[in-house]
């Protein structure tokens, strides 16, 4: 199971060294914003380490190997679920340095929080679209939702980069403790139940994977 995922992660983590270097920068030249901003990135870095990791994989030559089915999307959900986590603990991170244990953490930690509760479904349905269609018969629509998620951050961006706006909206964003805990269980749960799912989809369909 290691060695798929070492065969799927390189585009996730060069996808995710680019996140960090953009966040990093803007943060150190005093867009302290940004570390908001770019949460919303996170469904566009997500899902495209999906598509190109599965556009570059080789079904054909996995069913070479002594790995069955279910190992191997045991193996992909698994190593996007880390991924989810990963970009969560780093929003985090960053928005704690910049804003320190103060109400204005809390605010954005509740807001990374909600939002990052959605990614390891997000990951979860994307593969699965691959399973079922095809990476190349999918690259249309998850750039289309790459594009979408593009024009709502820099949307949702320059009402949270707004000095006076910004403040308004992220107080009223911050949820109770509880609701920070059921959110990202609720997002969980779905991840879970998605990957009981796949691998019937994936073995449904694995004469078209191992095309090339």
């Amino acid at each position: 199971m290691l060695a798929i995922v070492r065969r799927s992660s390189f585009f996730y983590v060069t996808h995710f060294l680019t996140y960090v270097m953009m966040s990093l920068v803007e943060t150190v030249a005093g867009r302290r914003g940004i570390a908001v901003f770019i949460v919303s990135m996170a469904f566009i870095w997500l899902p495209s380490s999906v598509l190109w990791s599965e556009r570059n994989e080789s079904y054909a030559f996995l069913r070479l190997l002594p790995v069955r089915d279910r190992d191997v999307v045991r193996a992909k959900l698994l190593l996007g679920l880390g991924a989810a986590a990963v970009y969560w603990l780093w929003l985090s991170l960053l928005a704690l340095a910049a804003w320190g244990a103060t109400p204005g953490f809390f605010a954005r930690f509740s807001l990374i929080t909600v939002v990052a509760s959605s990614w390891p479904p997000l990951v979860a349905l994307c593969y699965m679209g691959i399973w079922q269609r095809g990476a190349r018969a999918m690259t249309f629509p998850l750039l289309t939702l790459m594009v979408v998620a593009f024009i709502g951050a820099v949307g949702f961006g320059r009402i949270i980069l707004s000095p006076g706006r910004g403040d308004v909206l992220l107080g009223r964003i911050s949820v109770p403790w509880p609701l920070l805990l059921l959110l990202p269980a609720a997002g969980l749960a779905l991840f879970l139940l998605l990957a009981r799912v796949a691998p019937r989809i994936k073995w449904k369909n694995d004469e078209h994977l191992q095309l090339p």
